[in-house]
């Protein structure tokens, strides 16, 4: 198991215990490693007992990045593949199949999950939480399907808020640069009595075009505001009640697409312990999306759902959870993506639930559970996992884990009325050039990934620690598309026909490891590597060889965070990723430098990419522009009062 916390991180459980900040600023290594997390279980859990590959991003390593999106500041995580596609989109996945359109990984922003019906993906675009207010994200690498669902296939990612209560006072920002030309936004937080905070916040950004490979402008450049509000109002001690919401517009490809998210969510939550807890929640969330005519399309989304979390004993925990989703896409037909339907809904039903036997107390911990799904395209999907945790002393811990997931199909996959017509030809026996058109499939099953996991972490003094986990996939039935089944002849070109299909079998395995520390008082460092191989078998499959080979086999980082006075900070990282199918393996760095002026006032200057002029981070994409990443720097000023 990866674990990384700065040693001046804040983490609370995710439906907002408080910490102090300044107390928790002192907490040794040791201490840091058993905070709470509630990603592995929908718990709170000590890190130091979860048996699985997680890794922390606290607000502190966020905000000392000096990343200003969610898919940035992931390129933190050891073991994520991060790159950009062009200034808007981005790739992120974990342990493979990593794409635009990456269908494995799970992610959740304050118990939302922000996947995309059509094609299980992620708009990152949209997803603009205000970073300063992030309490932590928790990063899963491996399979969750027991807990959170289908799709959590190769990881998930949960994003966690800090409270109302935690973000008083006023708080204001503006900047720019060559590539992040101009960021600028306002958050206030109050009371509306004893027991009720809020905050509300508001935020614009401007981003420069990407460069194509061959200097010119990609002419993706984009803009957009994104701005919430959160309620929470304490009944009691124990009882909690959540409201929030968003909204984030997006103006994008010098206003030939455009795209907006809207999103609410309640929820209540009664804490009786630490380990006996019931929790409701609700969410609304309509997302729409023009892709410069190509796809035209908005999703309307309804969640429910509990979870209650109780002890049986001193050393049985028991947690189970009920789950309802309906989902709503509409389409506007266009030339490259268009339905014989005007809509299309989906119903999904689940119910999980998952035991821990202490079998020795503290030291020998079981963990089995399973996670029951019934979905439109493939029925009833099962999901089992079992994990244990083997901890003899304090020092060191040593887990492994079994799990099965599924990736149901999306939309375009697995509804026959959806036709997606790529902007790449293919080229007939007779020489002549056709237009791929691909069907969906009603026929489609599941994707199946059964993962095998090993870890060992070792923290010898308060000082340092070392984590390394191992992994074993085996997946069967992989969705992709099918090569040519035929050709229609066409003027001035033709289409040829193909549908999706389960047409891929086969296995990745890997390791990634960490070391962290303290060079001395106030500079911390983390060297992490992650190595990466994968096996795929077909002879049917289009794109295979980019789906074969969509992860670096070799990735590599460091990052030293350094305190040189109590005013003036320095942060710098460089990053090595290997070489892709297209694009070739490539070194860069990043640096960030902040000066407290005065107890509310921070200078940051951050330079982004620095090794080289611009380099890809993706293979070109159909029906997407590629870009590759460019050299930047901006200066951002920061008030808190």
């Amino acid at each position: 198991m990866i674990i990384c916390l700065c040693v001046m991180t804040k983490s609370l459980n995710a439906i907002g215990s408080e910490v102090d900040v300044e107390e928790l600023a002192g907490f040794s290594l040791e201490e840091l490693i058993n905070i709470k997390v509630t990603s592995v279980s929908k718990r709170e859990q000590s890190l130091n007992e979860t048996a699985s590959a997680i890794f922390v991003l606290s607000n502190e390593d966020i905000r000392r990045s000096g990343a200003l999106s969610l898919p940035d500041a992931l390129r933190q995580v050891p073991g994520m593949d991060v790159g950009a596609v062009n200034s808007s989109q981005w790739a992120v996945s974990s342990r493979g199949f990593n794409s635009i359109y990456a269908n494995k990984l799970l992610v959740l922003i304050d118990g939302r999950a922000v996947y995309t019906p059509l094609f299980s993906g992620v708009y990152w675009d949209l997803q603009r939480p205000m970073l300063e207010d992030l309490d932590r994200v928790e990063v899963i690498r491996g399979a969750g399907g027991t807990i959170w669902g289908a799709n959590a296939v190769n990881g998930v990612i949960n994003v966690v808020s800090k409270s109302a209560r935690e973000t008083q006072g006023e708080m204001l920002y503006t900047g720019g640069g060559n590539v992040h030309q101009l960021m600028g936004g306002a958050r206030y937080g109050g009371k509306i009595d004893a027991d009720t905070y809020y905050r509300v916040f508001a935020a614009y950004e401007l981003n420069d075009d990407y460069p194509l490979a061959d200097g010119r402008s990609a002419q993706d450049d984009w803009g957009g505001w994104f701005g919430g509000f959160r309620v929470d109002r304490y009944l009691d001690a124990d009882t909690q009640l959540t409201w929030q919401g968003d909204l984030t517009t997006s103006d994008l490809d010098e206003g030939r697409s455009d795209a907006y998210n809207v999103n609410t969510l309640g929820r209540w939550t009664r804490k009786w312990s630490d380990q006996n807890r019931l929790s409701i929640q609700a969410y609304y969330d309509r997302t729409y999306r023009n892709e410069n005519q190509r796809s035209v399309n908005t999703f309307d989304t309804l969640d429910l759902s509990l979870d209650h979390t109780f002890n049986l004993s001193d050393v049985f925990n028991l947690i189970w959870g009920l789950g309802y989703r309906y989902s709503e896409t509409r389409l506007e037909n266009t030339a490259s993506v268009f339905s014989t339907e005007s809509s299309s809904g989906l119903s999904l039903f689940s119910s999980f639930v998952q035991s821990e036997y202490q079998v020795i107390p503290d030291a020998l911990i079981v963990t089995v559970g399973v996670k029951v799904e019934h979905n439109d395209f493939t029925g009833v999907e099962v999901q089992p996992s079992l994990r244990v945790v083997f901890k003899p002393k304090d020092s060191y811990t040593l887990w492994a884990a079994v799990s099965r997931a599924v990736r149901t199909p999306a939309l375009v996959e697995g509804d026959e009325s959806y036709h997606v017509v790529s902007g790449t030809t293919v080229t007939a026996p007779d020489g002549n050039l056709f237009l791929p058109k691909i069907y969906g499939n009603n026929e489609l099953k599941s994707g199946i990934l059964v993962s095998y996991e090993l870890g060992y972490r070792y923290h010898p003094d308060s000082e340092w620690s070392w984590d390394i986990t191992t992994f074993y996939n085996d997946y069967s039935r992989v969705i992709t598309a099918r090569s040519v089944r035929g050709f229609i002849p066409g003027d001035p070109i033709g289409v040829a026909l193909l549908s999706f299909d389960n047409l891929i079998d086969g296995v990745a395995y890997g390791a990634e490891g960490v070391l962290r520390g303290n060079l001395v008082e106030g500079w911390q460092i983390m060297l992490s590597y992650a190595y990466f191989e994968m096996n795929l078998n077909s002879n049917r499959a289009t794109r295979f060889e980019e789906i074969s080979e969509s992860t670096p086999m070799h990735k590599f980082s460091l990052r030293s965070s350094h305190d040189l006075t109590a005013q003036l900070k320095m942060d710098i990282q460089l990053r090595y990723v290997g070489a892709l199918v297209q694009p070739p393996a490539y070194l860069t760095g990043d640096i960030r430098l902040s000066y407290q002026l005065n107890e509310g006032v921070e200078l940051i200057i951050v330079g982004q990419n620095l090794l080289d002029d611009q380099h890809p981070e993706q293979a070109p994409t159909a029906l997407v522009t590629t870009a590759e990443m460019p050299r930047g720097v901006y200066g951002k000023l920061l008030w808190r009062f």
